[in-house]
């Protein structure tokens, strides 16, 4: 049988996993735990396979000046990284992030991220905020509810008292304070930016009578009881509240330069460590955001098998490449049929929990199966006989995208559902890729010289020297030479 019709075969037994791991994932219905020690142990044997079939090839097509070798593969490393990341970016933005549990776990703490930046910024702005400390108001962000009003409708009243703080986001609110020593009874009225209810924090005693929406409006609300739950765990915002409420009358206002300073510098503290108050998605969240992106056009589908083909196709080309004739190594294509198996077992699950149906999930995967395969055929004609820093390169492209991957969506999803039997399956993982490739070692060897020693020559014509799984070289064999000359 020719080569390439080999490396297509090889290609496609490597990715048949893919559809077969989807089923596995729809019909069985793994648990999490499962399903994360299953994609720990994938990931471990990806960097195994990576690690003895990409990176030390690569390193010794130029065994006489491994600097050389290095250079051509730490640049494609490089290379493939940031083109991984960057597409994986455009793509989820277009909906592709829905393809996997922990890319949309993602993908929901960075908007939430946003969001809660947002909102200090909004909060940056009000004196009251800036008084107090910033990493103590952080807590109060996820608490923090948007509520919308039409014109003309009460926000709150005498016998549903104005004790929260309302940031305007929108529209004009119209606000009656009461007659007080000071002053008679007075009505004003405030717009976008601005903020009422903030003393009912302090003091715990409403200074506004009645608020209305003059205008269509939207506020976000910090409720008097969760900002009271932060201060009862935290002594130091609690006599901070109580200096302030004593102190509010003799305060003097700052110049509206020292007032800009002091905000941007609380805005800088506030936002700082973040994602310690982010929280893990739920999975109502996680649905609520697939149906919500799905909802706005037919490309998310698309986008999600492209996200999908991005994740496995990278090493199809290397299969072909690395092919010596008829020979193939059985570490590479082991370790990339059992990191195939967890990945599509994940990613199916969230696809059918979003409301996918089961035949397009398996119909998905089986193309990506064949594309592999055609991959690894175009590695074989293509790149099987280039020079030698062209196969550095694209080995070296290869392994940073496939790290990339593995960093990004398989060990962070393990670990999130597996815990500390992440580790152990990854490193069964590792451990059961150097095995079969020591397996591979051994039978060619076997097959060679009926498992004597050979006497290896090299051929200076012959594929540079590199190594296969085992750490051995890629020498050129004959058949003539495998007694030892007399």
């Amino acid at each position: 049988m020719d080569p390439v019709t080999l490396a297509f075969l090889f290609g496609g037994l490597s990715a048949l996993s893919l559809p077969l791991g989807a089923a596995i994932g729809i019909w069985l219905r793994p648990g999490l735990r499962v399903t994360a020690a299953v994609m720990a142990f994938g990931a471990g044997s990806l960097l195994c396979a990576l690690t003895l079939e990409l990176v030390v090839p690569a390193l010794s097509h130029y065994s006489d000046d491994p600097v050389e070798g290095f250079k051509w593969l730490a640049t494609g490393a490089m290379f493939g990284c940031l083109l991984f990341i960057g597409l994986d970016r455009l793509l989820s933005n277009m909906g592709a992030y829905l393809r996997k549990a922990s890319t949309i776990a993602f993908r929901l703490k960075r908007e939430k991220k946003q969001h809660y930046k947002e909102l200090l910024d909004k909060l940056s702005v009000l004196d009251l905020m800036v008084s107090l400390p910033p990493d103590e108001i952080r807590r109060v962000i996820s608490d923090v509810e948007k509520r919308h009003f039409v014109a003309g409708e009460v926000i709150c009243h005498p016998e549903d008292p104005c004790d929260a703080l309302y940031l305007i986001e929108s529209g004009k609110v119209k606000i009656q304070r009461p007659a007080s020593a000071a002053g008679p009874a007075k009505i004003e009225y405030i717009g976008k930016g601005e903020a009422f209810g903030e003393m009912a924090l302090v003091t715990g005693i409403p200074a506004i009578e009645r608020a209305e929406a003059e205008q269509d409006t939207s506020v976000w609300e910090i409720h008097k009881d969760d900002f009271s739950e932060v201060v009862a765990v935290s002594p130091g915002l609690k006599k901070r509240l109580k200096v302030m409420a004593l102190a509010r009358k003799d305060e003097r206002k700052q110049s509206p330069d020292a007032e800009a300073e002091a905000s941007r510098e609380w805005l800088e503290k506030a936002v700082q460590n973040l994602e310690s108050e982010l929280g893990e998605p739920t999975e109502s969240e996680i649905i609520a955001a697939a149906s919500a992106q799905k909802r706005t056009g037919s490309n998310v589908a698309l986008a999600i098998w492209l996200g999908i083909a991005l994740d496995g196709i990278p090493e199809s080309l290397i299969i072909g490449s690395t092919m010596q004739g008829s020979a193939v190594s059985i570490a590479l294509v082991g370790g990339l049929f059992l990191a195939n198996i967890p990945e599509s077992m994940s990613s199916a699950v969230v696809m059918k929990n979003q409301g996918s149906k089961t035949w397009p999930i398996i119909m998905m995967w089986s193309a990506l199966m064949i594309m592999t395969a055609v991959g690894a055929a175009l590695g074989n004609v293509f790149i099987a006989d280039a020079p030698h820093h062209v196969h550095a390169l694209l080995e070296g492209m290869a392994a940073g995208a496939m790290l990339a991957m593995i960093a990004q969506t398989m060990l962070p999803e393990a670990f999130d559902h597996g815990g500390w039997l992440t580790g152990l399956m990854t490193v069964i993982g590792f451990l059961v890729a150097v095995f079969m490739g020591t397996l591979d070692d051994r039978n060619r060897l076997e097959r060679l010289g009926g498992g004597a020693k050979p006497h290896v020559t090299m051929n200076s014509n012959a594929r540079p020297p590199s190594f296969r799984s085992s750490g051995n070289a890629y020498l050129r064999i004959h058949l003539a030479d495998l007694n030892p000359p007399v």
